[in-house]
């Protein structure tokens, strides 16, 4: 199928993300982003500058782009390590943009990937990895108890509608 890369979003990239974002499969679970690019620019201005502790990825897949992912610690963002409670452990979320790709093994293939040569790379002193999908993302969960992650809390933070389950993995299954 062709090897996956990541590299860090660019402006050029907000239209993808938007329209991936949109997209009928995904819509469920970004319902409050933006739906233009000028809103993208607007939200993501300080990930585009590099000055947030939220890193944006483009995931490509044999040189096409596909998707997209985000990390950050979870002690960056008060609310979220609050209810997380696991401080030391880096986040992500994750999303296959191009519904070509959705239920394909893609997904798997994409978090393996990330938490591998991304996370494990960048985060050398993380003992953990953590997600937290929508609880009603039967898909995504599914996704990562394929990764080793291991379901556990449910949180409900202020930023979604519905709840969060908190899925962790340990580092060293990816290293």
């Amino acid at each position: 199928m062709g090897a996956l890369g990541f590299r860090r979003l660019v402006d050029a990239d907000l239209d993808d993300l938007v329209r991936w974002m949109a997209a009928d499969h995904a819509k469920p679970w970004f319902d409050d982003e933006p739906r233009s690019v000028e809103g993208a620019r607007r939200l993501y201005a300080a990930e585009l500058a590099g000055t947030s502790a939220t890193r944006k990825w483009v995931v490509e897949l044999a040189g096409l782009a596909i998707g997209y992912v985000q990390d950050y610690p979870v002690v960056a963002y008060d609310d979220y390590a609050v209810r997380v409670n696991d401080p030391d452990a880096i986040a992500f979320d994750y999303l296959i943009g191009d519904p070509m790709f959705v239920g394909k093994g893609v997904g798997t293939r994409m978090i393996r990937a990330f938490c591998a040569e991304v996370l494990c790379r960048d985060y050398p002193y993380a003992p953990r990895f953590v997600a937290s999908p929508d609880v009603r993302n039967g898909r995504s969960i599914r996704v990562l108890e394929k990764c080793g992650f291991v379901q556990g809390l449910w949180i409900h933070p202020e930023s979604v509608s519905h709840p969060e389950v908190v899925c962790t993995a340990r580092r060293e299954l990816f290293e």
